[in-house]
């Protein structure tokens, strides 16, 4: 009997000494958590080719200039057979995939609320979202269902377009936003 209780008392003393050594040790490092870049979306298109970017400064720099850091052809085309080309920041490069502007197309990447969201087309007309849905909407049909209509509210005076909902009043945050964004 003394060799069960000495092999008793060894294994509880063992077990103490294991768990007091697990909770000394120390947790692990959290993952860095990369930020989503999901509250707001930017897109170009014209006849031919659909520009998309996840960046405001890049998108009114593009606008501006028509220059950007990185242009990276998707080798996809809309519905409406136009190239998709990604429009990046320079530290985007390489990353293409893993991009806010990819991944909102990809409907990969929950969008944020509030949600802000433009597409100019070749006519100049600037359309303005504040529903991903949406915008995505406007990707796969080409216009808007309901909506809110500026004549010369841009800032070069062009015809501005606020996407809505059915029945939705005038989009008075929205209009606020767009003219914050543009110095108005």
């Amino acid at each position: 009997m003394p060799n069960t209780k000495t092999f008793i008392r060894s294994f509880s003393l063992a077990l103490v000494a294991a768990a007091l050594g697990a909770c000394a040790t120390q947790p692990a490092a959290p993952a860095k958590v990369e930020a989503l870049n999901n509250e707001d979306w930017y897109q170009i298109r014209t006849e031919k080719e659909l520009f998309v970017f996840d960046d405001y400064a890049t998108y009114r720099n593009y606008v501006a200039n028509g220059a950007a850091p990185v242009r990276k052809d998707t080798g996809k085309q809309d519905g409406f057979g136009r190239e998709i080309i990604l429009v990046l920041k320079a530290e985007d490069q390489g990353k293409e995939a893993k991009t806010s502007a990819q991944r909102f197309l990809d409907v990969s990447l929950p969008p944020a609320q509030p949600f802000y969201g433009e597409l100019r087309d070749e006519d100049g007309i600037i359309y303005v979202f504040s529903r991903y849905g949406d915008m995505m909407d406007m990707y796969k049909i080409g216009e808007p269902t309901f909506s809110y209509v500026d004549i010369g509210g841009g800032p070069d005076g062009q015809r501005v377009v606020y996407v809505l909902i059915k029945e939705e009043p005038k989009p008075e945050k929205l209009i606020a936003q767009f003219r914050r964004n543009y110095g108005k």
